[in-house]
């Protein structure tokens, strides 16, 4: 019970400071003065990556990335709606959003095509995918963001949500952003502005031990959330 009175008593303080403006440098004035530059309340497509069958990257305790996405996808909602920023979700629960079909390959196919809908549905909107990553070795850490080369939008959206984790979250992260290749089928094939943020590795133990954590969860969660209002 007092563990979770000060998980409480924490996370109204972070939330008290984003309020304040130590985490964020744009008041929600300036960021409804945005939107009536672009006709309506800025809004954020959020994609918690994987789902249901697809459980995405697996680290080596059994954490399966899709559930780590929607967490943080969810706090990164709750977020930008608190500054006043218009969301739809992808997901908002464990499972994919696939047609029916029999076989694996077909159901992820159909998963990515209705992910890219939400982006046909709402081109006024920017996209954020949330991941996790994983590699062959333990020595990779720290999150990282990729951007469709579709928009010139993107590239900006990218840089402002790496500074802003580097600088709220990870001060040692010296990774850069990069361009998404064919292989990232959303960002190449994106309708409006969109991104990938993957948020750390499953493969680094410092990583892994973060990212199941509910208060990094928050935090990079809010520092996502001031890279949106950055590029605003």
């Amino acid at each position: 019970m007092i563990k979770g009175i000060k998980q409480y008593f924490s996370f109204f303080i972070f939330l008290l400071a984003v309020t304040l403006g130590f985490f964020v440098n744009k008041t929600e004035t300036q960021i409804k003065a945005s939107a009536r530059y672009y006709n309506s309340l800025p809004k954020v497509i959020i994609d918690p990556g994987h789902g249901g069958f697809d459980g995405g990257a697996v680290a080596f305790d059994g954490t399966n990335e899709k559930d780590i996405n929607l967490k943080i996808a969810k706090k990164l909602e709750t977020v930008l709606r608190f500054y006043g920023f218009s969301t739809v979700m992808t997901r908002t629960s464990d499972m994919a959003i696939n047609d029916s079909g029999e076989k694996i390959r077909s159901q992820k196919k159909s998963d990515m095509y209705n992910r890219l809908q939400f982006m046909e549905k709402n081109r006024d909107a920017v996209f954020i995918s949330i991941h996790l990553n994983k590699y062959t070795t333990s020595a990779a850490s720290g999150a990282q963001t990729f951007y469709s080369d579709n928009f010139p939008e993107s590239k900006t959206l990218a840089d402002e949500i790496q500074k802003s984790i580097a600088a709220l979250l990870e001060p040692y992260n010296k990774r850069v952003i990069k361009k998404g290749t064919s292989d990232a089928f959303l960002l190449y094939n994106a309708k409006t502005p969109a991104v990938i943020v993957e948020c750390g590795f499953l493969s680094n133990r410092r990583d892994l031990e973060q990212l199941k954590s509910d208060d990094f969860q928050r935090k990079m969660a809010f520092a996502i959330a001031n890279g949106v209002i950055n590029f605003y």
